[in-house]
């Protein structure tokens, strides 16, 4: 083999090392972006979970407040 030759395999051969260290990294950013994925959508659930027993609660307070308006309305009446 010719000196160029060995060169260019070897060349080669570390571009290919490389290629596949690029791949290998790409797949553990895929699994980490993947794991905080569902993370994030737990606790998206989480929150609008929160949100809407939120909202409930204060259709109930705003029912009470209403009824107690209400009853002081029509004792303090003239």
């Amino acid at each position: 083999m010719s000196n160029t030759q060995k060169e260019f395999e070897q060349l080669l051969t570390e571009i290919n090392e490389i290629l596949n260290e690029i791949k290998n990294e790409q797949i553990n950013q895929k699994k980490i972006i993947e794991e905080k994925h569902k993370v994030n959508m737990k606790k998206l659930s989480r929150i609008i979970e929160f949100t809407e027993i939120q909202d409930m609660t204060n259709q109930v307070f705003e029912k009470r407040i209403a009824s107690i308006e209400k009853v002081l309305y029509e004792t303090l009446k003239p």
